[in-house]
């Protein structure tokens, strides 16, 4: 009889890394590994934080989990340069792409629509029951 119980994740890392590189290999060929460093920057003004970006260069690509500039500093480029900082990060790992999830419809959309994002899938009814979009754009 099978049962399921709380896994501590590092008695059960051997297992999941062991099991993970073959479903790898069958998805993305022999030998290939899967990757992923977490970066975070922030962008500073008079000693004073005015911006922060984190996520991560994961598999050939950079995530954006979270970006947010400090109200009286928006369109003022801060937002654009912790962009920038975040692909010249994933261009030292060869990542192709940087990619973001949003809101769907808020504020920010011009923002991301100007430095090249598109809107590439839609995610209905997602976080508290909202619509949410997913953002890609081509790292060149």
């Amino acid at each position: 009889m099978i049962k399921i119980s709380k896994a501590v994740q590092k008695k059960v890392m051997g297992f999941n890394e062991s099991e993970w590189q073959k479903v790898n290999d069958v998805h993305f060929g022999k030998g290939i590994k899967w990757n992923s460093t977490p970066f975070s920057f922030k962008a500073v003004e008079n000693k004073k934080i005015v911006g922060l970006i984190f996520g991560k260069h994961e598999s050939g690509t950079i995530y954006i989990s979270n970006i947010i500039v400090a109200e009286e500093k928006r369109r003022k480029g801060v937002g654009t340069k912790l962009i920038q900082k975040a692909e010249e990060f994933g261009e030292k790992f060869g990542d192709h792409k940087i990619w973001l999830i949003s809101g769907n419809d808020y504020p920010e959309d011009p923002f991301f629509k100007s430095l090249g994002f598109k809107k590439q899938a839609l995610l209905p009814d997602h976080y508290f029951h909202k619509d949410f979009v997913v953002y890609v754009k081509e790292i060149k």
